[in-house]
């Protein structure tokens, strides 16, 4: 990550700090990496449910690529 990367993550984090307070800001800090992780889990499980449609599909085609070759002569 540049330095303007970091500059500006933490001109954010010290915004988040002033405008929700020190009390508080570990809580917000908390429910958002839960929420970054449940949504990391659905992009996980997703992915996986997309990569077994994709193997099934894959022996689909080559099922009825070998039966084609069973027909030909």
């Amino acid at each position: 990550m540049s330095l303007a990367g970091w500059a500006e993550i933490l001109f954010i984090a010290l915004i988040a700090f002033v405008i929700i307070g020190p009390k508080d800001l570990p809580k917000i800090l908390f429910a958002i990496g839960r929420f970054a992780q449940v949504l990391r889990n659905l992009s996980h499980e997703f992915m996986k449910e997309f990569n077994a449609i994709h193997h099934v599909k894959e022996i689909e085609d080559n099922n009825t690529q070998r039966k084609e070759e069973r027909i030909q002569p």
